[in-house]
């Protein structure tokens, strides 16, 4: 059975920008030990939304070309969260709407949970 590692956001951006020979380099040799099945990455739902909004805000990335690249590392075998499921659900929802990713994130949730969702933001008060 392979050890469980907790990815940070930078190992990601640095594996998914290519942006730094050195550091670039790890993160990769990080993916190839999950691709290899000698470790298993854990994608914490606090950094999968700093992902989103770091490659967004900082980088300039366009949303759907974000969602797409971590969609694709998150339905990896090697990728876990008990809440992986809902995690790719939000990407779904943030993909086909004008809501931020936090939003849909929290609108999954409150589905999931069967809780009411109370917020003031107009979007996802529609989204009821």
């Amino acid at each position: 059975m392979s050890k469980t590692i907790l990815i940070d956001a930078n190992i990601v951006i640095r594996f998914l920008l290519n942006d730094s020979p050195k550091l670039s380099r790890k993160a990769k040799a990080i993916f190839r030990q999950a691709e290899a099945g000698e470790i298993k990455l854990f994608f914490d739902e606090v950094i999968v939304a700093e992902l989103i909004w770091t490659l967004s805000s900082f980088y300039k990335i366009k949303k759907l070309e974000i969602v797409d690249r971590l969609e694709k590392l998150l339905s990896q075998d090697w990728a876990e969260n008990p809440r992986k499921r809902l995690i790719l659900m939000a990407f779904e929802l943030y993909r086909g709407s004008n809501l931020d990713y936090i939003d849909c994130w929290l609108f999954i949730v409150s589905k999931s949970l069967k809780l009411k969702l109370e917020t003031f933001d107009k979007n996802l008060s529609k989204m009821r």
